[in-house]
């Protein structure tokens, strides 16, 4: 009776034991040793080179990778736009899309209602793209080249200088040069196409924007400003060229013509020069 009454003991702690085990598993999400997480912010740039797509959350900058063609070709267009995407954190703090994931939109009126004054879409801006980029795609009416951040689809026209080229079109994947500048509905048109040399290629880092600011620079030294109908939003290093601004990078207002140097790293942009557009 009495080792009867001891084995019903031992089972219980062992039963409790195991318990308390997958009680302390349950608020764990692991996923092959990484943390799972819901990423919510406005999308900044989709890079169909890189298979990634990059968020503004309250200011900083985070940017998914893994993404299908499938995803990216879902995510191209929707600059601005607020989406929640489902990812792990590995150990250096990189992001990756959990494969499977649904892209949700937030914050987006059902078909027929009319939007509030929060979701009202950010008016179009005037302003032009200066890089150096690897060709995706061109046809004779239009071409799309990458940016480090994202790719740039331009229409191609009559007044365009393709004089580089004898007049015809880049190959894919050559590396080129684009003088890019928005169209009053928002999309853009190259300007000037000219071929790259091993020099201009190394630039392909530095891409300047002359567009309007949608915001004031808070204290995240954070500039938000828009280009035809792409909008960015890239930090201002602290040596900064702001003499336009007397060297304040809070001086920098909403609604404000700039002219804007972002450097990358990667498809992280750093503003090291922001200085009046018509200066």
């Amino acid at each position: 009776m009495k080792q009867h009454f001891m084995r019903q003991i031992v089972m219980g702690i062992a039963i409790l034991a195991l318990m308390a085990l997958f009680t302390a598993c349950a608020g764990v999400s692991t996923n092959g040793g990484n943390s799972n997480l819901t990423l919510s912010g406005s999308v900044v740039a989709v890079s169909a080179q890189n298979h990634s797509v990059t968020l503004n959350i309250n200011g900083q900058q985070k940017t998914i990778n893994g993404l299908t063609d499938q995803e990216i070709s879902s995510l191209q267009g929707q600059v601005g736009k607020v989406y929640s995407i489902q990812v792990s954190q590995n150990s250096d703090g990189s992001y990756a899309i959990i494969a499977g994931t649904n892209l949700t939109e937030e914050n987006t009126p059902e078909t027929g209602d009319t939007p509030s004054t929060s979701e009202t879409p950010e008016a179009n801006q005037p302003g032009s793209i200066d890089f150096t980029g690897k060709v995706q795609s061109a046809s004779n009416n239009s071409i799309v080249v990458n940016l480090p951040d994202r790719s740039l689809t331009m229409s191609i026209n009559s007044q365009t200088d393709r004089s580089d080229f004898n007049n015809t079109l880049p190959t894919v994947g050559q590396i080129i040069k684009v003088k890019a500048m928005a169209n009053t509905d928002g999309s853009f048109v190259a300007l000037k196409l000219s071929s790259a040399d091993s020099g201009d290629a190394q630039d392909q880092n530095v891409v300047s924007f002359s567009g309007v600011t949608t915001g004031a620079v808070g204290a995240d030294h954070v500039i938000h400003f828009r280009v035809g109908s792409q909008s960015f939003s890239y930090t201002i290093v602290a040596n900064a060229d702001l003499g336009d601004f007397n060297g304040n990078a809070q001086s920098i207002g909403n609604n404000v013509s700039v002219k804007v140097e972002v450097t990358f790293n990667g498809a992280t942009g750093m503003a090291t020069k922001v200085s009046n557009a018509n200066s």
